[in-house]
């Protein structure tokens, strides 16, 4: 039985470094533009860049949620040798605005099988982030609820 991993996430954060320009991996999603979606492919690794979905690294028009709720862009890097966790997915969006609007939540899943939650619920654009342990940290799957 594999045991539970646990990790962290927080949000209004402001990314340490060069936030990347470029794409790293494309992944796929028949989904974009619903409240509710997956999209996978190649694995994303720390360091390499953004995460381009359907061939687009702005994502603001493919992950989605009611009243406003967006994300433009996800990407994966170490963290310091120093840190409790050794990987980070910073994550720029926002949470759905409006009175009776609660939550957009995404999941990341690494090439491991485990995934990890992040709930977006300020309705101004921010960065976020989760922070994780893993023998095999490539992001592989990303799933959004924003319904």
């Amino acid at each position: 039985m594999q045991q539970a991993r646990k990790y962290v996430s927080s949000d209004n954060y402001v990314p340490e470094g060069e936030i990347p320009q470029n794409a790293a991996t494309n992944f796929t999603s028949p989904d974009c533009g619903s409240y509710q979606g997956t999209a996978s492919g190649p694995p994303l690794m720390a360091g390499q860049g953004l995460l381009a979905i359907n061939g687009n690294t702005d994502l603001s028009s493919c992950i989605v949620g009611k009243d406003g709720a967006n994300v433009s862009s996800i990407y994966l890097v170490n963290m310091p040798r120093f840190s409790f966790y050794q990987y980070q997915v910073n994550v720029y969006g926002q949470g759905p605005s409006g009175a009776g609007s609660w939550y957009f939540y995404l999941y990341f899943t690494d090439q491991t099988g485990d995934t990890y939650k992040l709930k977006l619920f300020r309705s101004e654009p921010a960065w976020h982030y989760v922070q994780f342990n893993s023998d095999a940290p490539g992001i592989v799957q990303v799933t959004w609820d924003g319904a």
